[in-house]
């Protein structure tokens, strides 16, 4: 019997992503009905047939035999499902939820701001339908969830903002994100690069935001005191930006997310004409009209691997023991603002 053909096999043969044939597989609407017939065609060409047992996880532990890892996983969200937190998370919940049906799991969503839980009341649901993996979404605060019992589940938080200091998290990769961007820009000929960040992004966040670049200006000769950070709130008039620009003065811009483009079309700016533009962390499935670095699939996909890790391996949250952090890489895309 030859190699197991898996859902990486089907879409580099099709040339697509990942997700893209976990979708295509769930018959999911968002993939166009001819790319899904393509790619069923292509499983069944190879000879593609679900496997939920996961044999190849007994490498994470030797001595433990091969299992079949079915069950249920949750995601914790802190604010509503249409919140701006949990908007922006989407695409990642979408790509760890395509990574744990391969994996085995199923994946159910928690919203604690409709549902009004209390920390007591969540540990009951859960150990009520023998959840025991838990991921936390966006928008968490330091006293979220206080008095919450982690040490009884398996956890990995997405979160920056540290909910609990024993709890392992997994974020973007902040620093190296700015230094490439910015070498970019410069390779433009850039050089009077202004940083713009959301006023709702988490302060940890935005500390690493600013300190990477001011370092990055630094180092290259081009730090002015003159040229500070803006701070953008969504749904705010054009009028801060427009008098931002006039005493900054910036050749190009780099922000934290995307802008929505009718933002700057009405502070009469065109990009790449008037100044460049790229953006630090761009959570969409595909590349497209923003120059920057995509997260794409790597968060979803790594969440998913050290959650059903940590499982396997009965991994509970040691409360005696700091967390570490895991960071996650981009990748950059041209597109047509720089």
């Amino acid at each position: 019997m030859g190699r197991r053909i898996t859902l990486k096999d089907i879409a580099a043969q099709c040339g697509v992503s990942v997700a893209a044939v976990s979708y295509a597989m769930r018959d999911n609407p968002r993939i166009p009905a001819k790319t899904r017939d393509a790619i069923r065609r292509v499983a069944e060409e190879l000879g593609y047939r679900p496997d939920p047992f996961l044999s190849a996880l007994v490498s994470y532990r030797p001595d433990v035999k091969a299992q079949r890892l079915l069950g249920e996983v949750a995601v914790i969200h802190p604010c509503a499902k249409d919140s701006s937190h949990t908007r922006l998370f989407r695409f990642h919940r979408e790509s760890f939820g395509c990574s744990m049906a391969a994996y085995g799991y199923s994946v159910s969503d928690f919203y604690l701001d409709t549902l009004g839980y209390s920390s007591r009341r969540l540990r009951q649901i859960l150990l009520a339908r023998n959840i025991r993996g838990l991921v936390l979404g966006w928008g968490f605060q330091p006293d979220s969830l206080a008095g919450f019992p982690w040490q009884e589940f398996v956890v990995v938080s997405t979160e920056r903002v540290i909910v609990h200091p024993s709890i392992d998290r997994i974020s973007m990769n902040h620093f190296r994100s700015v230094r490439v961007v910015m070498e970019r820009i410069r390779a433009k000929g850039h050089r009077r690069i202004g940083l713009i960040y959301h006023d709702d992004a988490p302060l940890v966040v935005k500390k690493n935001l600013l300190g990477s670049y001011l370092a990055e200006m630094e180092m290259a000769g081009q730090l002015d005191a003159r040229l500070h950070a803006f701070e953008y709130t969504r749904g705010e008039s054009t009028a801060r930006f427009r008098k931002w620009l006039r005493a900054s003065h910036p050749d190009a811009l780099l922000s934290h997310r995307s802008i929505d483009p009718a933002f700057f079309e009405k502070a009469g700016l065109a990009f790449p004409q008037d100044c460049g533009y790229a953006v630090a962390e761009i959570d969409d499935a595909e590349p497209g009209h923003d120059a920057g670095v995509y997260v794409v699939e790597a968060m979803g996909q790594t969440l998913a691997s050290m959650l059903v890790r940590k499982i396997v391996t009965y991994d509970n949250v040691n409360m005696a023991v700091e967390g570490q952090i895991v960071l996650v890489n981009g990748v950059w895309h041209d597109g047509v603002t720089l």
